[in-house]
């Protein structure tokens, strides 16, 4: 039986995580996407730490603090800002393929190709000064292709603090290509999944918190919107519905730290019901915020375009459902003890 209790380590890193995320994140949301960055002061802070290799092994540039370390920094992050944690995070979204190969780049944009389009862009990757390289996954195959001129800026409907640039893999030269089994290839695309669910559970969580918060304080036909039965059922399921992703997502990276083999099975799962949980909470927020969820007063409407872009990346949910069906028959049933 595992505990869901945090290690005193990582809880000491969640901490640190909280008291910048409260401090220099969250009292400046706006101010961060109108720039179109973070600070270089938080940056720095983020370095020291550092954000980007708290799931990599020594030998590759990290500091072999865990994927559940990793995991429950993002979430802490994200649920006071999201919108910097693209382009802070670097391998981020990649870093299942900078793991995978041995001599990649760990700075370098991820994308899960689509084989019925014809044209294959990544629609979107942070705006890094010069974005100088992607990792492609087609189907079992990872290829690394170099940009070979300069990626076009484009507006990203969400995090906005971390710019944003698209790129047509007609304009990259292939410079290495990788047959992986398929158990490894998933695990390439899990991992980003797992990056983009731990975010997508501290945008929940705050949607729900702030919803609450909300709905308490306002008075609508002589008692608080949240005491309204509808209303305070809808807010229990958003609620738990957001506690069971975390717990998902945790469990996920779990299994990743102890190398359990189907690892990147279940964090594809709880990619899946994090999106799902993510989506009724943040449009939650904007439904029973009424008028006041769509203007910029409230971080509803912000945290609703987190969840939804973040639903997209790595293929997206087509993608992770095409790897649940896959694999379901391969992995052992946890609830009976019988192994696939």
């Amino acid at each position: 039986m595992r505990s869901f209790e945090l290690p005193p380590e990582i809880e000491e890193l969640r901490a640190a995580a909280e008291r910048l995320a409260r401090t220099q994140l969250a009292p400046h949301v706006r101010e961060h996407e109108a720039a179109g960055r973070w600070p270089a002061a938080v940056l720095d802070v983020l370095d020291g730490f550092p954000l980007g290799g708290l799931d990599l092994p020594e030998a590759r540039g990290g500091v072999d603090a865990g994927v559940l370390a990793k995991v429950v920094v993002l979430e802490t992050l994200a649920g006071a800002d999201a919108g910097g944690l693209a382009a802070a995070d670097r391998p981020g979204l990649a870093a299942g393929a900078y793991l995978a190969c041995p001599d990649g780049p760990p700075e370098a944009a991820f994308t899960v190709v689509d084989p019925q389009r014809r044209t294959q862009r990544v629609e979107w990757a942070p705006g890094w000064p010069e974005l100088q390289w992607v990792w492609v996954m087609d189907g079992d195959t990872l290829r690394l292709h170099e940009v070979a001129t300069p990626a076009d800026a484009v507006t990203a409907l969400a995090f906005q603090a971390s710019g944003g640039v698209t790129v047509s893999l007609e304009d990259t030269t292939e410079r290495g290509r990788w047959e992986l089994s398929r158990w490894a290839a998933l695990a390439v695309r899990a991992r980003a999944r797992l990056w983009s669910a731990a975010v997508a559970v501290g945008v929940a969580g705050a949607a729900v918190a702030e919803t609450i918060e909300y709905t308490t304080e306002r008075i609508v036909f002589g008692k608080p919107v949240a005491h309204h039965q509808a209303n305070a059922f809808d807010l229990a399921h958003a609620a738990a519905r957001v506690h069971g992703a975390r717990l998902a997502v945790r469990e996920a990276a779990a299994a990743f730290d102890g190398d359990e083999p189907d690892a990147a099975y279940w964090a594809t799962q709880a990619w899946l019901e994090t999106m799902d949980a993510a989506f009724v909470a943040t449009n939650l927020g904007i439904q029973l915020l009424g008028g006041h969820g769509f203007i910029v007063d409230h971080l509803a409407e912000k945290r609703f375009r987190e969840a939804r872009m973040l639903a997209m990346l790595a293929g997206g949910r087509d993608s992770a459902e095409a790897d649940v069906a896959a694999f379901t028959l391969d992995v052992a049933d946890l609830l009976s003890g019988r192994p696939a």
